[in-house]
């Protein structure tokens, strides 16, 4: 690679049967302001239009590399198979329905530049909903008030990642190629291939699937380095549908907070006891409170008659989410419940009293060229 480009980095994506929706991410990739990428692509082997639309793009641009899967296989193995096949010096992943802000790359090139002891570059995340003909709606944003770049210690990061969806997205940053594979490479070898004895077979699949992907990865990333930087220049565009539910966990049901509770309780015990145990406890303790709560709504909603209180799944879950907390976590989360109610209340009144202006002033931030959108909402590259 000339050094004039400057470093090589890879945008990765693997999808199965994206047809549909996966041109977005070649023109937005392709018409990255900083030119030295390459997109690497591993399909899943698609039954529908897509890898004759991945081979269009190819045709005309040599920096699309294509892998096509015979067999299908979970989507954690097919990261790292990803990871590896990239040869750039910086790595990052991208959803098949998502894309980049134009100057994503050159932005995230620029700040590990200026930062280069630092584990990975953290972007600011706008969510849309496709509504039709190409067209979006403005769902929210995150790190919206971050000033790019700032760094962080590893672990701030740490003591908060579970705390906030919004951390979440640390699985999206821009990063070194042996921190990406050595990562993934731990998640499918301790989560997928050696779980932790006990864990429920639905969980395994679940891991193989990618569930804990976007919590574990950038955990795993920071345990050698001390810092990282959130950079809300860095602007990643996801959108929220139907296809991106992979996994049977949410809250219409007892039985399904605690389920889901229970299996996210699971996931971080992974990461947390074996390589930042000072953190485990507080962590158990967060979800408890936060899982206490989350019941405690329920109940409030539909009532102590509801069939799904007393029934066998609830009970299951319950004893065995709070059978990995002890006596005095159990406690705590407790107490750190009662305390949480009444804030998450107000929080709910403000958004629905603030939420449409809110929403209005960030569309206008979102809805501009620079982020292939016009001001309808609707994705457009030039």
């Amino acid at each position: 690679m000339s050094k004039n480009n400057g470093p090589l980095v890879s945008i990765c994506v693997t999808f199965s049967s994206a047809e549909e929706f996966i041109h977005r991410v070649f023109d937005s990739c392709l018409n990255q302001t900083y030119r030295n990428i390459e997109v690497v692509v591993v399909d899943n082997a698609s039954t529908d239009g897509s890898e004759r639309v991945v081979r269009k793009y190819a045709a005309q641009d040599p920096r699309i590399k294509y892998f096509r899967r015979a067999q299908m296989a979970g989507l954690s193995s097919r990261l790292l198979e990803m990871f590896q096949q990239a040869g750039g010096e910086f790595v990052m992943m991208i959803g098949a329905d998502d894309w980049l802000a134009r100057d994503y790359i050159k932005n995230g090139v620029q700040s590990f530049l200026d930062h280069p002891g630092v584990a990975g570059i953290v972007p600011r995340l706008i969510n849309l909903s496709e509504i039709g003909g190409n067209q979006f709606k403005f769902l929210s944003e995150t790190f919206g008030d971050f000033s790019p770049p700032r760094a962080y210690s590893a672990k701030w990061f740490v003591k908060r990642m579970y705390r906030s969806e919004h951390l979440y997205i640390s699985a999206l940053a821009l990063m070194r190629k042996e921190d990406a594979v050595k990562a993934m490479d731990y998640f499918v070898g301790h989560y997928c291939n050696k779980p932790l004895v006990g864990v429920p077979s639905e969980l395994k699949g679940f891991w193989e699937n990618g569930f804990g992907v976007d919590a574990i990865l950038f955990l795993e990333v920071l345990t050698r380095y001390h810092n990282f930087v959130f950079d809300s220049s860095l602007r990643y565009l996801k959108v929220a549908h139907g296809k991106n539910l992979r996994f049977d966990l949410g809250s219409d049901s007892l039985a399904e907070i605690f389920k889901n509770a229970y299996y996210y309780l699971l996931t971080f015990k992974g990461m947390y006891a074996p390589l930042w145990n000072d953190f485990y406890r507080e962590m158990k303790i967060f979800w408890g409170a936060e899982t206490i709560v989350s019941a405690g709504i329920y109940l409030f909603r539909f009532g102590m008659r509801s069939r799904d209180v007393g029934g066998y799944r609830t009970t299951t879950f319950r004893r065995a989410f709070f059978g990995e907390l002890s006596l005095f976590e159990t406690v705590a989360a407790g107490g750190r419940a009662m305390i949480r109610l009444s804030p998450r209340g107000t929080r709910f009144i403000i958004r629905k009293l603030l939420g449409t202006r809110g929403q209005k002033n960030t569309e206008r931030i979102a809805f501009k060229p620079e982020n292939f959108l016009d001001q309808e909402g609707r994705f457009k590259v030039s």
